[in-house]
């Protein structure tokens, strides 16, 4: 079972790392392709809003005919002052010669840049990527005439690259500031989902492991119905009608009571087929299961795995009926076990009693010896921190092995296998024995014959009586 929650649990976690990956690439590339379309649509806005302030320009230029140079460079200064999408405006006239700059050390110098060719350019303005004195840049030419239609010169409006290159930076920081914000609550999103899902598959993996458990119950109940129905039927075979109605109606209702009590009392589903199946072992062995009044294991009380409850409760109650079946039995005495469950907010106890030897007299110091001291919790406590730490339980040597050992007061060989297990956790050392080879010729019972040795693996046992 642990091997295959693992695989499960694999499959869960791949599965969950898959979906968050697709979700992030998603992310990620959808941000890159917005990211691409508003650069794109920003490298056209350049050029719309250059087109659009050369054409205002232009139109205004024509109300200053008879402003001198120092009241042109305030007005134009003025214009260009509430225009954010202009670095510079650059007024030329028909010799070549800077009437207007947004640099006013360049008025009155001469224009030696690139002529722009309006005979080409029939509407009189457009626009194109050039340098000048201030860097690479794109300019936006427009022709001025006169009222006559004489051409005049030309106006420039030009955006700096390095300008234009600080706005597409601004448009890639917030798009990756975005990204990033989505990108942080998908994985906070996807660690709470994550946690709900790894409850529900937690939840459903212990109804899983119960109905497994309810199987095998069910599977050693079968064996004592057998035996109760061998029962019925000899007292049929003999005449004893009425006994055999009187023995029917008792087994039926003890064991109806019984589940009823078990399932009633106890929350967990692996917990209380667990509890029904060893009733039905204890009746095999002869013994008499007794569930102690108030029984009850409540969930809310406790956050118990499943598999310990079954794993501890199972053992104490084998040990028990073990004991039982060893221990020479008084004429007309009955073995009893006793089960007891009892839960409280942060607390649980579980008693199993039984009319069994009890504890042998040379192991009783051990089980009930003295309690061990602060300091010696305290260093206890250290231990098992230590081996907490899989980079140290990797490089434990031998003679530390052993001092740890002696400390715990367990077997150096024991303790190797609860470092194995701590490093690798629900290991199977089943994987490390050599495996069976199976015969392909046998597929029939008809096909074995006398004095044939073939290899297999056992996978399940069942203690068909005491």
């Amino acid at each position: 079972m642990k091997k295959n929650l693992g695989n499960l649990n694999s499959i869960r976690k791949e599965i969950q790392h898959t979906q968050l990956i697709l979700i992030l690439l998603v992310t990620i590339f959808m941000s890159i392709g917005g990211m691409v379309i508003s650069i794109h649509a920003n490298e056209k806005e350049f050029s719309e809003n250059l087109q659009n302030t050369s054409e205002l320009i232009t139109h205004l230029y024509g109300f200053t005919k008879d402003y001198s140079q120092a009241e042109l460079c305030i007005y134009i200064d003025e214009i260009v002052e509430k225009l954010s999408g202009v670095d510079i405006v650059s007024i030329v006239d028909t010799r070549g010669i800077r009437i207007y700059h947004t640099h006013h050390s360049l008025i009155n110098t001469k224009y030696d840049g690139k002529i722009p060719d309006f005979e080409t350019h029939k509407t009189g303005y457009y626009t194109e990527d050039d340098k000048g004195p201030s860097g690479p840049q794109r300019r936006t030419y427009s022709a001025v005439y006169d009222e006559d239609g004489n051409y005049q010169g030309f106006i420039m409006t030009i955006r700096l690259k390095s300008s234009m290159a600080q706005v597409t930076l601004t448009t890639v920081m917030l798009f990756l500031s975005v990204t990033l914000f989505a990108i942080i609550v998908e994985l906070i999103a996807a660690g709470v989902l994550s946690k709900r899902i790894k409850k529900e598959f937690i939840s459903f993996t212990e109804d899983f492991e119960g109905t497994k458990i309810l199987v095998d119950s069910m599977r050693a109940n079968n064996h004592d119905f057998t035996n109760k129905l061998h029962v019925i039927l000899g007292l049929i075979q003999i005449g004893e009608y009425d006994k055999a109605v009187s023995y029917i109606q008792n087994i039926s209702m003890i064991q109806k009571e019984t589940i009823s009590k078990v399932m009633n009392n106890i929350e967990n589903p692996s917990f209380a087929a667990l509890i029904v199946g060893k009733i039905a072992r204890a009746s095999e062995c002869d013994v008499r299961f007794i569930l102690q009044d108030g029984l009850c294991y409540k969930a809310n009380d406790i956050d118990v795995p499943s598999e310990a409850l079954v794993t501890i409760t199972g053992n104490l109650i084998d040990n028990a009926l073990d004991e039982m079946n060893k221990s020479v039995k008084k004429y007309e005495s009955v073995n009893e076990l006793t089960l007891g469950v009892y839960t409280k907010p942060g607390s649980l106890l579980i008693t199993v009693k039984d009319t069994g030897n009890g504890i042998p007299e040379d192991i009783k110091d051990k089980i009930h010896g003295k309690l061990p001291s602060d300091s010696e919790v305290k260093e206890l406590m250290k231990i098992l921190k230590d081996l907490k730490d899989k980079t140290l339980l990797n490089s434990l040597s031998e003679e530390e092995i052993e001092s740890y050992a002696k400390k715990l007061e367990c077997g150096k060989e024991t303790l190797k296998d609860i470092v194995k297990e701590l490093i690798k956790p629900a290991r199977d050392p089943r994987e490390e024995v050599k495996k069976a080879k199976l015969n392909e010729n046998i597929k029939t019972i008809n096909d074995l014959k006398v004095g044939m040795v073939l290899e297999g693996t056992i996978r399940n046992i069942m203690d068909f009586g005491c």
